[in-house]
């Protein structure tokens, strides 16, 4: 808040008068709020891929110090009645998955939706994200296949040497371009995982990592470092088309995006002791094929 003070009257008889002056300070808080809608893919060993679902999905990103409380998003269909945002530092949501980029829109229209929430330094109401139709037709990126290589020479998923680098590349991101805004381009993101559903590697995200991966790469490098011997692993490729726009200081940007799914495993002798199941668990929500870990025993004692 900014305070600014005049005087009022004679020298003799003066007063100041002072006017508080709120300045637009939700910023502080809010970095930029994104809204989206994803398309989600299995590829085989055998290179099919097939639709698993897809997703509806909101997200405020706060700043580093940022307190954002009380958020919900509000706009048509099964928003109408709004939608809350859980508290804290993560603040997503996602709608109930369909199986159709058409059943998605059933629910979730392409029209504004508007995000709402409170800060220390003033509440944001109405902030408008826009979902926009190319021609009638949806935005979303195509199926992606995806394809190995090691020691320049395509491999098979379920044959990767554990001694060598393993370059990932994927099916051309035919309608990925620049962001006139200057914001933010269409980008690319490759994920590892372990068999348990962690999260080991990222190609780098958007806005905070200057070196994540846009619409014009090609393929991306996962280290020897990274792949332990006789293990699977999972990598998740994603496109994502973006629209931006900025309100109030806070940056807006609205997804259109298609991700797929694939197992890998490596060669060689496991003498780590991992635990793995037959196929990994889960590491993405967009993974409803896959069977979720099981809560520890000792997590259920302690309540986490």
């Amino acid at each position: 808040m900014n305070i600014f003070c005049i005087i009022r009257g004679t020298l003799s008889l003066g007063f100041m008068l002072c006017i508080s002056m709120t300045a637009h300070a939700q910023e502080q808080h809010a970095d930029y709020v994104v809204l989206g809608k994803s398309i989600n893919h299995r590829q085989s060993t055998d290179s099919d891929l097939s639709l698993l679902n897809t997703v509806f999905f909101a997200e405020i990103f706060l700043t580093e110090n940022g307190n954002v409380t009380n958020g919900y998003l509000q706009g048509p269909g099964d928003t109408v009645d709004g939608l809350s945002f859980p508290e804290g530092k993560i603040q997503f949501l996602a709608g109930t998955r369909q199986y159709s980029i058409d059943a998605l829109t059933e629910h979730f229209p392409d029209s504004t939706y508007f995000f709402n929430f409170d800060t220390p330094d003033g509440n944001v109401r109405n902030l408008p994200a826009t979902f926009e139709r190319d021609h009638g037709e949806t935005r979303n990126p195509g199926p992606i296949e995806v394809f190995l290589y090691q020691d320049k020479a395509r491999i098979e998923p379920s044959a990767v040497n554990h001694d060598l680098d393993l370059v990932v590349r994927w099916s051309t991101f035919a309608n990925g371009s620049a962001d006139p805004n200057g914001t933010i381009d269409d980008m690319i993101y490759v994920i590892v995982g372990d068999c348990q559903g962690n999260e080991i590697e990222h190609s780098g995200h958007a806005i905070s990592d200057p070196d994540a991966l846009t619409f014009a790469a090609t393929e991306f490098t996962i280290s020897a470092a990274t792949l332990e011997a006789g293990q699977p692993f999972q990598i998740e490729v994603e496109h994502s088309n973006m629209d931006t726009d900025v309100w109030n200081n806070i940056e807006i940007i609205v997804t259109y995006a298609a991700t797929t799914f694939l197992d890998i495993r490596t060669s060689g002798i496991d003498v780590q002791t991992r635990d793995c199941p037959l196929t990994p668990y889960p590491m993405d929500g967009g993974q409803t094929d896959r069977q979720a870990k099981p809560i520890a025993v000792e997590q259920l004692m302690s309540g986490s």
